[in-house]
Formats: C-alpha cells, structure tokens, sequence
C-alpha cells in the first residue's frame, strides 16, 4: 500500500486496488479535448486507452523503484 501511494505521487497517476510494483497504472483524465483525442488516436507514446476517459500506462518496477529511493 505504501509503495502504491508513492508511486501516485511519483508519478501523479492512480493505482488500482492490489497494485504491485510493475503492473499497469492508471492516468489521469485529459484536461482538454485536444489532449483526449491525441491518446485516443495512440499519439501518446506507452498510453493504453479503454475510452477517452480511461488509460493506463506501464511503470517497470525498475522505475517505482528508484522514483521511490530519489524522493
């Protein structure tokens, strides 16, 4: 649990229930629309969209790690 609530204000993204180290996170909603339809068209490079609203992107357990150790 400690580890996830780091890693969300690391990396200001979310973390599912029973995240671990290396599984997906979840980003936060765009800001404008400009924004929504560049992740939906792929245009963010390691963004994994369900809907406009929705995306997730990988964080390697290598970089919650170190991220952690810097702060």
């Amino acid at each position: 649990v400690v580890k996830a609530l780091q890693t969300a204000d690391a990396f200001e993204v979310a973390t599912p229930a029973d995240w671990r180290p290396g599984d997906k996170v979840i980003v936060p909603p765009p800001g404008s629309c400009g924004v929504a339809k560049d992740r939906m068209d792929g245009s963010q490079e390691g963004v994994e969209c369900v809907d406009w609203f929705f995306c997730t992107k990988e964080i390697s357990e290598e970089q919650v790690e170190s991220a952690i150790r810097a702060s």
